[in-house]
C-alpha cells in the first residue's frame, strides 16, 4: 500500500515529522521544500509505503512472527 502525502508547516516541524513518519513507513521523496503561496511556511511531498517483513533492515529474531 502506497500513499502520497503533502506536509505543510514550519521547516523545522516538517523535518521532525518526516523523521517520525520514517519510523513506521518507508518514505520516498526529493526532500525539496517549496514556499507556500498565500500561507506561512513551506511544503514538501513524500510517498509513504508500509514496509513488508522482507523490507526490514534488521534481521528477524526467532520469536518474531514470520
Amino acid at each position: 500500500m502506497t500513499v502520497q502525502m503533502r506536509l505543510s508547516g514550519d521547516p523545522a516541524e516538517i523535518e521532525v515529522m518526516v523523521k517520525v513518519l520514517a519510523v513506521v513507513f518507508q518514505l520516498d521523496g526529493s526532500g525539496r521544500l517549496y514556499t507556500n503561496q498565500g500561507a506561512a511556511g513551506v511544503r514538501c511531498y513524500v510517498t509513504a509505503r508500509i514496509p513488508n517483513k522482507h523490507d526490514r533492515s534488521e534481521p528477524l529474531t526467532p520469536n518474531q512472527n514470520q
